[in-house]
């Protein structure tokens, strides 16, 4: 079985070298690189086309002539694949250990086959820390219910994992744009009957370190003095919108679906990133995601009924008040513990 890694790249050459020699020293042999170079104006192009030459694996590389966006970027890396599978990196992430292919390909072939599936993953500055999105190893069934109780583990898109011929069938570029294409895509899948995964194992590591060169993150724009005080809205509103889109798509959409895909938003992860931004002592900003994601500002929250309308309001007042509340150091000592809680 071939595996193809897919990695969308834009600049930042320095965490793709460092994530291509990780790769290279995977113990399993049939393994090709997907990247999709999304018309990157850092030296990408002549890094890798000299890597080509002397890379241990087949190493496919496309270069858009123009940017395409996120979004498209990561369906070009896939739609460039030949493998049976595609698993998605970042640029600079990479490879858990040099067994992961090999554990992976074991799976896949014990279990019949699944068409999309997700893993754990660890930052490299601190590898104990595991970000346990995957509760189980098993395939954890089809239709809308296992899609909608896990389409918070298709935002982060490394160790996503799709089985080409099951991506193909479904690609489209409807929400190209949206930043979260990939949780339209998972969740129609596995709403439309495709057999969803997880690999309750670290499969990747987030964050490559390479020494002397920063990475750019959100922590470096959001505001932290309040002359930088703008609303934002996280880019919460547009998980809801395609979250929805995905279910009407498949034919089974309802109201009480979109409710549910509201309450989970503004009851998990709208405190969240308040607490977040309090964490990264962006005080403006968490008070900027308020304002931001007030639910009228959104376009599909009409479509619910006054009873379900009135209950998000509610759940955002309090949302607000204990994303604001809660003291940081509680946050901190609790996050890990939540987080595993929220994933059962």
């Amino acid at each position: 079985m071939k595996i193809s890694i897919c990695i969308p790249q834009y600049n930042r050459i320095a965490f793709l070298l460092k994530n291509l020699d990780m790769i290279s020293r995977q113990t399993y042999k049939d393994i090709e690189i997907v990247v999709s170079d999304d018309c990157s104006i850092d030296d990408t192009e002549e890094k890798i086309t000299s890597l080509q030459k002397h890379y241990r694996y087949p190493l496919v590389y496309h270069r858009h002539k123009k940017n395409m966006g996120y979004d498209r970027n990561l369906r070009s890396s896939l739609e460039l694949a030949s493998g049976e599978y595609c698993f998605v990196l970042g640029n600079d992430d990479s490879l858990f250990d040099e067994n992961v292919i090999e554990r992976l390909v074991t799976f896949l072939e014990e279990n019949n086959y699944p068409d999309v599936g997700f893993c754990n993953y660890a930052e490299d500055n601190n590898r104990q820390i595991v970000y346990a999105r995957a509760q189980t190893t098993a395939v954890l069934g089809y239709g809308y219910l296992p899609a909608l109780k896990h389409a918070g583990s298709f935002s982060f898109v490394a160790g996503l994992i799709y089985k080409r011929e099951t991506f193909n069938k479904h690609n489209t570029d409807k929400y190209d744009g949206s930043i979260y294409t990939q949780m339209y895509l998972n969740c129609l899948i596995v709403a439309k009957g495709g057999r969803l995964f997880s690999i309750n194992e670290t499969l990747v590591l987030k964050d490559l370190v390479v020494e002397d060169v920063h990475r750019n993150s959100y922590r470096d724009v959001i505001a932290k003095t309040w002359k930088d005080f703008k609303l934002v809205d996280g880019g919460l509103p547009s998980v809801i919108n395609v979250l929805i889109a995905a279910f009407k798509d498949a034919g089974v959409a309802s109201q009480t679906i979109e409710y549910k895909i509201f309450k989970r938003i503004y009851s998990i992860t709208f405190p969240h990133w308040i607490l977040e931004y309090k964490n990264n002592k962006a005080l403006p900003e968490a008070v900027g995601l308020i304002g931001g994601l007030y639910p009228y500002r959104n376009k599909n929250f009409k479509h619910l009924n006054w009873i379900n309308r009135a209950r998000i309001l509610f759940i955002y007042i309090m949302s607000s008040c204990v994303g604001i509340l809660t003291p940081v150091f509680i946050f901190k000592k609790m996050k890990s513990a939540v987080y595993k809680w929220l994933k059962k």
